[in-house]
């Protein structure tokens, strides 16, 4: 995981700086979560920086009725608590119609705006590339391991998982899914449930390249567009989220 030097050095701030910033606002502690936030530095990087406990920093935030857990959310692929769904995240090994490259040239001609297509895949906090691996904590999928913090592999692991999501689901289950209240009003804990129990077996007849390339590129077009409206929550590339709402064609 990116260090707080490497955080610090991203935006060409010192230590004494970064501290002096700190301590001329400690009575201001929504300035602080606000810088904060807007540049990834979480919890335990104001800790390192600061010296002070993570504890202290969460009590001190939560005094205020700041939830400093937003500050831990900089993960470039997923910040859902995913358990054991999250084995539906992985590269994406398809060929022909489900290629990468084929999915990429279709989902660009569907975007609102085409250009918004290479931002997509770059980390939110340029920072978290300067060793040049995205590590679990990173990430936000322990079982990937250590990966090289390229656009390339956010791309492949972005394609990869909506059509293991698809492949999971029946008609049954894509209407349970459809059913359920997007977030805030329904719980991301249903919709984990019916991806667990999706994933315990397969739809009885496979479904087609075409089924799925089509569905794959309308919900990706979907993701990044809705990623750069005027007032943007997601930071993962999956956050948006492949886990919360499907748009089947």
């Amino acid at each position: 995981m990116a260090t707080w030097q490497d955080v610090l050095k991203s935006y060409n701030v010192d230590q004494k700086t970064a501290v002096d910033f700190l301590m001329a606002n400690v009575n201001n502690p929504g300035t602080i979560f606000k810088v904060a936030l807007d540049n990834g530095i979480t919890v335990q990087h104001l800790s390192d920086i600061s010296g002070y406990s993570s504890n202290t920093i969460r009590n001190y935030f939560a005094a205020s009725n700041l939830d400093s857990t937003w500050l831990d959310e900089v993960k470039v692929l997923s910040n859902l608590k995913l358990g054991n769904v999250d084995k539906l995240v992985d590269f994406n090994n398809h060929t022909g119609a489900l290629s990468t490259s084929t999915l990429r040239d279709l989902v660009k001609a569907s975007l609102e705006d085409p250009g918004d297509y290479e931002s997509f895949f770059r980390s939110e906090y340029l920072y978290q590339e300067a060793d040049g691996l995205y590590t679990p904590d990173e990430t936000g999928v322990p079982h990937l391991g250590n990966i090289q913090s390229t656009p390339e592999n956010l791309e492949s692991i972005f394609y990869g998982t909506l059509i293991n999501i698809l492949n999971v689901l029946d008609g049954e289950e894509f209407n349970e899914l459809l059913d359920l209240p997007d977030p805030p009003l329904g719980n991301v804990d249903d919709y984990i449930a019916i991806l667990l129990e999706a994933m315990k077996d397969s739809p009885a007849v496979p479904y087609s390249d075409s089924f799925l390339q089509e569905n794959t590129v309308n919900y990706a077009a979907n993701l990044i567009d809705n990623h750069w409206n005027p007032n943007p929550t997601s930071i993962g590339v999956l956050d948006g989220s492949p886990f919360l709402e499907l748009v089947i064609a």
